[in-house]
């Protein structure tokens, strides 16, 4: 029974069941992917490799000449690939330089911003200073975007940890600044916006003296239409008081106050406007992929609601007077509030930084389930961490830590750039509306008493107009 068997065998047997299901329907993708790299951390690029050998190996010993037989092949075809390859390896080549020696041209300022203690908004003000920044300026015309090598601008929100001392950013470029402070001081006029040194820039890895825990955030388990439990469900759009809010902020900003002296921790948001495309019905038309999505995804709960999935309509007697479920009420209810705000494409990151004898276990798990208060993995969505240092399970997988290094070095480049859509790298994204975006990071209100969190002892306002000069 399975009343006798323990969680370990119970996890074993399903791990034994998965293996065999593969094994039937000999899908390639799951057993190279989730069997071979998910549970033994053997890399797909290893397993392909050793595939590649074996057949070549095999076509060797069938054509003795081989390496003459392929050359004689290449160049007899040489008239049908070349000008195809060139063709599309050029365009790549050109738009890859064109953006970025445009790139290089921008000049980018680093923006601390410092809250007063009376901060009483809810995030649906920061929504507001987020519309303000979805823009496609830059890249309205062909002429613009393929020749000129423009792109939209695209912004950074940013929270660092310094030894405890928590710390909020803005990156922009410095011609979007003025763009930037009117949208902060309109919604937050009590903030103060000063430019700040590049912690980043400044900041040089060394692996003898640092040891660094890097992570990118996904969603998942389910795709970009998906919420996760935003401020709304949180209540706060319903501005309570300051003592009954329940701000999902607070928890990421209780552990990066709680870090000793020598530790850091870092939290980047590279956000720029959704204009992602997709086949709408023909060849030649498109339309909005975030729309379409979340649309689709509508329609596929409210199918499954009342009763008519694939199944139902195969097999009668389960069709039927049905009700929803209350997991279906709110998930339509969420993907439809948030088809109606303005999407954007989020690259999210992290890192826990620390000398060799500071570096705790705890800390960079803190880090890479920092978002696990507004997780809702059962029916909508989650920030799980993906890449950078996240595969590394078994020793096999980073001999003499060769590559934890590698991708060190790799996501402080890519961080210190704030560089995730564009040239010189271009990494998996999500499409978020500007609510979850408030949920994680914005202005701290006075209900968030982390005591590591830098406040301004008081608010600036304008002197009178009518004072005797």
């Amino acid at each position: 029974m399975i009343d006798n068997y323990d969680q370990e065998g119970i996890v074993e047997g399903n791990v034994f069941r998965n293996l065999m299901g593969m094994l039937k329907t000999f899908d390639l993708h799951e057993i190279v992917d989730d069997f071979l790299g998910g549970f033994w951390g053997i890399s797909r690029g290893l397993v392909l490799s050793i595939i590649f050998i074996g057949l070549l190996g095999v076509l060797w010993r069938l054509i003795p000449d081989l390496p003459l037989f392929a050359f004689e092949w290449v160049i007899g075809t040489l008239p049908i690939w070349l000008l195809p390859t060139a063709v599309v390896g050029g365009w790549k080549s050109w738009m890859w330089w064109a953006r970025a020696h445009y790139l290089t041209t921008q000049s980018p300022v680093l923006l601390e911003v410092k809250f007063p203690r009376d901060i009483v908004k809810s995030p649906r003000a920061m929504e507001a200073v987020l519309a303000q920044m979805w823009t496609d300026s830059g890249e309205t015309t062909f002429f613009n975007r393929v020749y000129q090598g423009q792109v939209r601008p695209y912004f950074s929100l940013e929270i660092a940890s310094f030894g405890g001392e928590v710390h909020f950013y803005v990156w922009t470029r410095k011609s979007w600044r003025t763009i930037v402070e009117a949208a902060f001081y309109g919604q937050y006029p009590e903030v103060e916006l000063i430019e700040a040194e590049d912690y980043a820039s400044k900041f040089q890895y060394d692996p003898e003296n640092h040891e660094c825990f890097c992570t990118d955030w996904r969603y998942e388990p389910r795709n970009d239409a998906y919420q996760l439990r935003t401020y709304i469900e949180f209540e706060l759009d319903r501005d309570p008081k300051e003592e009954y809010k329940v701000d999902p902020l607070a928890q990421p900003l209780e552990l990066l106050s709680s870090l000793q002296p020598g530790e850091q921790m870092w939290i980047q948001f590279v956000i720029t406007m959704s204009r992602d495309q997709t086949r709408a019905g023909s060849w030649f038309k498109t339309t909005s992929r975030y729309v379409k999505l979340l649309s689709d995804e509508i329609e596929k709960i409210r199918l499954e609601a009342i009763g008519a999935t694939k199944e139902e309509r195969e097999e009668p007697w389960r069709r039927g007077l049905r009700l929803p479920q209350y997991r279906q009420t709110e998930q339509i209810k969420a993907i439809d509030r948030n088809m109606g705000k303005l999407p954007f494409n989020v690259g999210a990151r992290g890192v826990y930084i620390a000398p060799p004898e500071l570096f705790h276990a705890s800390k960079y798990t803190g880090i890479r389930w920092i978002w696990r208060p507004i997780a809702n993995p059962q029916w909508g969505n989650q920030m799980r961490p993906r890449r950078w240092h996240n595969p590394f399970d078994y020793p096999w997988q980073d001999l003499w830590d060769m590559r934890w290094i590698s991708q060190a070095r790799r996501f402080f480049d890519a961080y210190r750039r704030r560089a995730h859509f564009y040239t010189p790298w271009v990494l998996p994204h999500n499409m978020m509306s500007t609510e979850p975006i408030a949920t994680m990071w914005h202005p701290p209100s006075t209900a968030i008493t982390a005591p590591g969190l830098e406040r301004i002892p008081a608010t600036k306002a304008e002197p009178p107009p009518n004072l005797p000069k």
